[in-house]
Order: structure tokens, then C-alpha cells, then sequence
């Protein structure tokens, strides 16, 4: 792990367990091109691939969270605080099964609950459904709990990013929002987007790395948001609010070689201009998604211990927790 900032010249090297995961990887289908049914099975197998044995919790209970199902992990039993997670996917793919390894670490290394929510995907129920799922699950955990976190990875990171803001904006306070490589910005052409394209034309042996991340971005937003004209929206991309002072206290994830590096590098620094607490951890060498990889990257394991110990910090009665590990 290193903090931003580092030389942008250097060729693109990948951690050693990334280069062997990346080698021992299959190819996934196009998915702009194949159907739904077989994105979501290919994705939910080779993130269960990954994710090592589920450790153990107190408890786990099935929620439905105003209308949202969702699974309450309890790392004692008596929590008063909850941190609301929103999985990962691209909005089009995972589950609260998928999201279950990462939901009980960081319940037991925050020593909160943790409500785990299975918000609607795309196409099906493109934006603001899996928004206003987040928030819904927001509005039942302040009911039904002492203190509200949110956070989640890459478009659930978006999520998190986009209902802290909807927070500030009705007057809500939460504790903390956790970002782990979260999609901030629809912009295209972005400077970053544009080098990332060039810089990665092939990375860890993989011709058109760089292309078909950016490839894969864009039908994403084009899948979640379906109209251009809404994509930057504030509660869409939280880049592009007008302002961000007020938000919740962050910590933000990244890793090295990720296409969606560069808008949270930029979120972070906006949030710091405006005065709000930012924690900002990149990992070295990996790539998009080694946050659920506890069988097979180590990163994964030290950076669910520094996403459970900011959550902890923003809620102070909570005492020290175990380290989390997972036996490889």
C-alpha cells in the first residue's frame, strides 16, 4: 500500500499474486454482448472462486429492510452501530452471497453490524432503483440503529459515494462512508481514462487491457443510466455535484492499476478542499476487485483490516478489534 501520487511514467507492473491470478483466470463474457443471466453466473463463480471460507459472526439474520432484502451480520450480538454495504457489480451483477466474505470481515474488524443489501440490478431496473434502495435501507438502519455508516466497492462504492451526499442534502448524518475503487465519474474522455487506455494496451500479458476496461465502463453507465443526459446527475456521478462540503467523513481504497483510479484520486482531493476528512489507502501492483480476493490476495486481507478500523473510528464507543486473516 502507498498513498497517490506516484510516478505516472513507469511501465505497469502487476503484484506478483495479481500476475498469477490474471494467468489462472478464464475469460469472462463480453457484456454488451452476452446475455445477463450469463454475466451474473460467470461473475458470481469467480468471485466465490476467490473469496475464500466465510468467517465466522455472531449472527446472521434475513432483512427486509423496508422493502430491500438485505442480510444483517452481527459480529457479538448486541451492536448498536450498522454500516450499510452495497456490493459491487456494475450495478448489473452480484448478490448478497458474493458480498458475504467481505460483509462478515467487516463486521467482525469494525465490531459493528453490518446490513449487506441486495439492491435492484440493471437492466432490469436501470437508475435511480439501485440508489433508492440504498437510501431506503439508510432511512430502516437510522430506525433500528443507534449510528449509520455506508460504504461499498466499486459501483456499490458509487452508492455509498452517492447517498452520503443525498445524506448532507436532507440533513442526515452518517458516521463514515468506506469507498473501495467506487465509480465517481460517467465522464468518458477524461485525461485519465484517455492514458489509462494508452498506458495499459497491454498489461500482465493481456492485449487491450486498458481498451476493454474502457470498453466495459462505458456500457456499464450506458446499462445504469440509460439517458446521457442524467449520467451527471450528482446522485449518478458524484464527481460532478456542485458541492461536497459537508459530506461524511471518508476513507477511499484504490488499487494501482485501475481504470477508475484516477476519479476517486480526484474525489478524494475535492473532499479535502472542502475541509472533510479523507482517509486515502492504494495498494500497490493490484487491480479492480482484489478487495474480495481474501483466498488468493493479501492485499485483500490488510485492506479489509484498514476499511474496518476507519469504520470503527467513526463510531468511538466501539472497543479494538481482532485482525482479520483468512487462511490461504
Amino acid at each position: 500500500m502507498r498513498a497517490a501520487g506516484h510516478d505516472e511514467d513507469t511501465t505497469p507492473r502487476p503484484h506478483e499474486q495479481v500476475q498469477a491470478f490474471l494467468d489462472s483466470s478464464g475469460p469472462s463474457p463480453d457484456p454488451w454482448s452476452a446475455d445477463i443471466a450469463m454475466v451474473r453466473a460467470d461473475a458470481r463463480e469467480k468471485v466465490l472462486a476467490v473469496s475464500g471460507e466465510p468467517a465466522p459472526v455472531a449472527s446472521v439474520e434475513s432483512i427486509g429492510a423496508d422493502g430491500v432484502p438485505a442480510r444483517l451480520y452481527r459480529p457479538a450480538g448486541a451492536e448498536r452501530e450498522v454500516l450499510v454495504w452495497a456490493h459491487g457489480g456494475g450495478w448489473m451483477h452480484g448478490d448478497l452471497d458474493t458480498a458475504d466474505c467481505v460483509a462478515r470481515a467487516l463486521a467482525n474488524r469494525a465490531a459493528c453490524a453490518v446490513l449487506s443489501i441486495d439492491y435492484r440490478l440493471a437492466p432490469e431496473h436501470p437508475f435511480p432503483a439501485g440508489f433508492d434502495d440504498t437510501w431506503t435501507a439508510i432511512a430502516w438502519a437510522r430506525r433500528n440503529f443507534d449510528r449509520v455508516a455506508v460504504g461499498g466497492d466499486s459501483s456499490g462504492g458509487n452508492l455509498a459515494a452517492a447517498t452520503a451526499l443525498k445524506a448532507r442534502d436532507e440533513g442526515v448524518e452518517l458516521a463514515a462512508q468506506l469507498l473501495v475503487y467506487p465509480v465517481i465519474d460517467s465522464t468518458e474522455d477524461t485525461d485519465y481514462k484517455v492514458a489509462f487506455r494508452q498506458r495499459y494496451a497491454t498489461f500482465a500479458g493481456r492485449p487491450g487491457f486498458g481498451a476493454n476496461s474502457y470498453r466495459r465502463l462505458e456500457h456499464i453507465w450506458e446499462t445504469y443510466v440509460p439517458d446521457p443526459t442524467a449520467r451527471k446527475a450528482p446522485y449518478a456521478s458524484p464527481l460532478h455535484a456542485q458541492s461536497v462540503d459537508g459530506v461524511a467523513p471518508a476513507t477511499i481504497i484504490t488499487a494501482e492499476h485501475d481504470f477508475l483510479r484516477g476519479e476517486a484520486e480526484e474525489y478524494a482531493e475535492r473532499l479535502r478542499t472542502a475541509g472533510v476528512p479523507v482517509e486515502l489507502a492504494e495498494y500497490t501492483g493490484q487491480i479492480h476487485g482484489f478487495f474480495e480476493m481474501f483466498s488468493v490476495m493479501t492485499d485483500a486481507q490488510h485492506a479489509v483490516n484498514v476499511a474496518g478500523d476507519a469504520v470503527r473510528r467513526a463510531f468511538p464507543s466501539i472497543q479494538p478489534s481482532k485482525e482479520f486473516s483468512c487462511d490461504r
